[in-house]
């Protein structure tokens, strides 16, 4: 049977061609086989692939034909099954059933107990149909469950308890219903392969459903709970809100109606968006009118009863109709409005009688009410009057049930005397219909049995041991052609790297354009072939069993899009029309980096190759249900549809004299099927694409789940105000680069750390570090684009910037030195030059410091190095200018004169100039004092009032503190 169904999923992954190409395909397998089960399989696999009615059953009697000369059962089964599903459609449904009996007399010549039990089952779905078929479609389901679990078989059971279980549910034996759905869960919750798929929810959902008729509230809602989890996991809406009613049904008979009332506010929206029918959606609006009304909200309680009755009015649903009335007129009732209370209560009983709805149950409330609104209006004939109408509907409910109840059992009754006076009958023919055989033909079968097995064996012998040898030969020549692909791969290596060498110094010293431009022909052309080495070994490896996924965690959205920014620049230099949609995604997945990395660069390669100027190249990608889809088009494409399944051949040439395809594109067909995905090639209005679903599922055999710490926040970057260390931050989206760093500076820096530039910015503008290390390519912000953001913020321009990066090219290291950063070091990092570095940057900035400290005054072309520091010291100066004098003028209005918080402007400061705001404030008022102090303008006291001290002997004090001198042995000495 597994044969069969792996030649099943063969023929559909066939090719990646039309029907027409699969169909020929096929016909060409038949043609060269001997195998009656292989051409039974091909032969079913035509009848999926055909359109026209008349060719399916053609390729459907065909099947039957050679799995019956095979005498092959599992065939005959699928064949037999696939002509009912045929006559079920284009003849009728009594055709249907005819073959399915035809299959079974058929099946058991061959005792293939599980087609047997196939059969049967369908049976018993065909009578459920028709209602009055109830005990034939019980009988055969029956026997088809009996069959299915002697054979254990998982599947047939549950489709079996899924039908028996329905039949009671729809003729309300609810206790028998819930023992037979208590079976199938019973199934689904001890095997993984059933936990949770859409018809597990469903059975939960009905038992959830019986136990709320039956009064068991609580339990009811722990089974509902259940099937939320997996209607949630299957994505399916529309039961999930049927599900969420009836939830909802529990909590108000639980008397808890906020509870009820938030899940009805999280249903209706959706009655629009699915078209719930009237029923429900009236329903919902009385449930969520009964709701406010209990958590005492009238007047939107009434405005939601109304509502139910103008949608069950506007449907003309009798039936809903009066459930409405009857809800808005307890409402009234409750709220002592009698008369509109008794309207309502009338106006239901009058359409009840209209429509000679035999539902008795609805008239106990209407007549309930009018008694009580006549009890209350004191006419007592009246309310004796309703009350006997209400015993008098009870009595008929009553007697219904009991009606029913005694159907029921009798059906039950009649059902099991049939069923086992067809079984007594069929198992005493069966019996004896065995003895005669195995009388007659008991020394046949045992010699039949015994040479067979001897044939087997020695078959099984011979086959394992050609098995056995030629998976050892496969094995040899794999590891010699994976030791050739290195060989061959590193002796390219050496003569390359000999002729890149020269031509690059080549490149630096020739004038001539026209010599120029052949040595970039020999450069790029030998870049080329390392490129293609390195395909060779990769699919060496692939080939070989050795390539391993290894699965990271990380942001796909954010690594692509540092993928494609590249081919971006490339195409726009190209003069080629780039776009690129890539899905933005919260939620990290595990993948290859390298390998999702080489079949991007592969395909964005092989479209920017050939595609021509002024051509449109787009580039998409996205995540659904788990799944990675990337989509790379390109426009202007010469490829034929015929030629679509050649492209993934290695080295392949539409014509001799044009340039091929090269392996790229084979290795990437060879890498998404390492990744157990799938690749398609789409060609419409010469706009050819191609299109890769990558799964993301941890569990595949091909990877190695590679395990990382945890990423730190900056939740932890919480810095102590008491501790006097410089403050280093690290922004950088590895944290294992993060982690060495931290080790590196840890005993000697305050550390802050970031795992991208735009947290990072955040940070720095908030926390204004005396030191930035920074990784060049990360997500969001890369390091160059930090740099220049820290580099142009008044809040930060000062800090030094060091970048950090794995690029070790001679562009990068130019585009690094060209930027605004302090230092750029590559990876890997030597831990000495990187922390010497640190400390030289914070060391040239305690020079300008002290430098501030000994300025008689604030002149930012002495002090500073970057204009953004001059405009922030012009201002400073501006301010100081204009408030120097005001004694009330404080640290908390000079952050505001100049846009920042007071712990902003501190931390600018120190880190600038040395000094705390305060400091600075204060600093700034002694120097302007000295300065009138030597023009002798005006006394001491004067002077200190000037600059902003209200009390001489504190400015006296600061003064020698800052001058080793008192302002009056200041003047002296001047």
């Amino acid at each position: 049977m597994k044969k069969i169904l792996l030649l099943l999923f063969f023929i559909s992954t066939l090719s990646f061609g039309q029907n027409e190409t699969k169909i020929d395909s096929i016909h060409k397998i038949i043609a060269r086989s001997k195998s009656d089960s292989i051409i039974s399989t091909l032969y079913y696999s035509l009848s999926l692939l055909h359109s026209n009615k008349d060719s399916v059953i053609n390729q459907l009697n065909k099947s039957l034909y050679f799995s019956r000369k095979g005498k092959i059962p599992e065939l005959i089964t699928f064949s037999r099954n696939g002509i009912a599903a045929w006559k079920s459609k284009y003849v009728n449904r009594n055709a249907a059933m005819a073959e399915h009996y035809s299959s079974i007399v058929e099946l058991k010549k061959y005792n293939f107990q599980k087609g047997l039990a196939n059969n049967y089952i369908r049976l018993g779905y065909y009578y459920t149909t028709d209602a009055t078929k109830k005990d034939s479609s019980n009988y055969f389901l029956k026997k088809g469950l009996e069959i299915a679990e002697v054979i254990k078989n998982n599947n047939l059971q549950l489709l079996a308890y899924q039908a028996l279980g329905n039949i009671e549910y729809n003729n309300s034996n609810y206790n028998d219903a819930l023992e037979i759905y208590i079976k199938y869960e019973k199934i689904c919750a001890g095997n993984k392969q059933y936990t949770g798929n859409i018809n597990h929810a469903h059975i939960l959902h009905r038992i959830g459903d019986i136990l709320l008729r039956t009064t068991e509230h609580k339990k009811a809602l722990e089974y509902f709970s259940k099937a939320k989890e997996y209607y949630i996991k299957n994505g399916n809406k529309i039961d999930l809100i049927e599900l969420n009613l009836s939830i909802v049904d529990v909590y108000i008979v639980l008397k808890q109606y906020k509870k009820a009332l938030d899940i009805i506010n999280g249903c209706e929206s959706s009655i629009s968006d699915f078209k719930l029918d009237v029923t429900r959606s009236s329903l919902l609006y009385s449930n969520k009118g009964l709701c406010l009304e209990k958590l005492n909200q009238n007047a939107q309680a009434e405005k939601y009863y109304v509502k139910a009755i103008k949608i069950a009015k506007e449907q003309k649903h009798n039936p809903t109709i009066i459930s409405a009335l009857t809800f808005i007129a307890d409402y009234y009732l409750n709220s002592e409005q009698l008369v509109l209370a008794e309207k309502n209560y009338l106006e239901a009983e009058k359409i009840f009688k209209d429509t000679k709805d035999n539902e008795t149950e609805k008239l106990i409330p209407i007549y309930n009410g009018l008694k009580k609104i006549s009890e209350k209006q004191k006419n007592y004939d009246i309310a004796i009057l309703f009350s006997n109408k209400m015993q008098e509907a009870e009595k008929i409910q009553k007697d219904k049930n009991i009606d029913s109840k005694l159907l029921e059992l009798d059906a039950k009754f009649q059902n099991e005397k049939k069923g086992k006076e067809i079984q007594d009958l069929s198992s005493k023919n069966r019996i004896l219909d065995l003895q005669n055989k195995l009388a007659a033909k008991q020394t046949y079968i045992f010699l039949g049995i015994l040479g067979l097995l001897l044939t087997i064996a020695t078959f099984l012998f011979y086959a394992y041991r050609n098995k056995i040898k030629t998976a050892q030969k496969l094995n040899e020549l794999n590891e010699l052609k994976s030791r050739f692909f290195a060989n061959i791969s590193h002796e390219f290596r050496t003569p390359l790297t000999l002729i890149k060498s020269p031509v690059q110094s080549l490149q630096s010293e020739v004038k001539d354009k026209n010599q120029k431009n052949k040595l970039d022909l020999i450069d790029k052309n030998a870049n080329r072939m390392l490129e293609l080495v390195d395909q060779l070994l990769e699919l060496s490896k692939i080939d070989n069993g050795k390539l391993q996924l290894l699965l990271k965690d990380g942001n796909i959205g954010s690594f692509l899009a540092s993928i494609i920014e590249p081919f971006d620049f490339q195409a726009k230099e190209k003069k080629f029309q780039f776009t690129s949609t890539i899905q933005k995604n919260d939620t990290n997945h595990h993948f290859d980096k390298d390998v999702i990395e080489k079949m991007v660069t592969n395909l964005l390669s092989n479209a920017l190759k050939y595609t021509s100027e002024n051509e449109k190249i787009s580039f998409d990608s996205r995540i659904e249900n788990n799944q990675l889809q990337i989509k790379v088009s390109n426009s202007g494409s010469d490829i034929k549809k015929e030629e679509l399944p050649k492209l993934f051949e290695r080295f392949y040439q539409k014509k001799e004299n044009q340039q091929g395809v090269g392996i790229g594109l084979a290795l990437v067909k060879e890498l998404v099927e390492l990744y157990k995905g799938k690749i398609e090639t789409n060609l419409e209005n010469d706009i050819l694409s191609f299109t890769i679903l990558i799964p993301l599922e941890k569990s595949n055999t091909n990877a190695i789940i590679v395990t990382q710490e945890k990423q730190k926040t900056t939740t932890n970057n919480i810095l102590n105000s008491e501790n006097e260390f410089p403050i280093l931050l690290i922004v950088d989206d590895n944290a294992e680069i993060r982690n060495v760093l931290t080790d590196i500076f840890k005993e000697n820096y305050q550390i802050l750390e970031a795992n991208d530039g735009e947290q990072a910015l955040k940070i720095a503008q908030k926390q204004i570090p005396d030191c930035i290390i920074s990784d060049v390519m990360m997500p969001k912000i890369d390091g160059f684009e930090f740099t220049k953001a820290i580099k142009s913020n008044e809040l930060t321009s000062f800090i030094p910037v060091i970048l950090l990066t794995a690029k070790t090219s001679d562009e990068a290291h130019l585009e690094g030195i060209k930027s605004t950063a302090d230092a750029y070091l590559t990876k890997p990092f030597n831990n000495k030059i990187v922390k010497e570095t640190v400390t030289k940057l914070i060391n040239e900035r305690k020079k300008l410091q002290e430098r501030y400290s000994q300025e008689l005054v604030l002149r930012p072309v002495d002090i500073v190095i970057n204009s953004v520091d001059e405009k922030f010291i012009e201002k400073l100066q501006h301010v100081l200018d204009k408030e120097l004098s005001n004694a009330d003028f404080s640290t908390d209005n000079f952050a505001v004169a100049i846009g920042m918080s007071r712990m902003q402007l501190h931390r600018k400061l120190k880190s600038l100039l040395g000094v705390s705001a305060t400091e600075f404030l204060r600093n700034e008022r002694l120097k302007t004092a000295t300065k009138l102090l030597k023009k002798g303008n005006g006394n001491i006291s004067d002077i200190a009032y000037a600059v902003g001290f209200n009390d001489v002997s504190y400015f006296s004090k600061c003064f020698k503190e800052m001058y080793d001198c008192t302002p009056t042995e200041f003047l002296e000495k001047q």
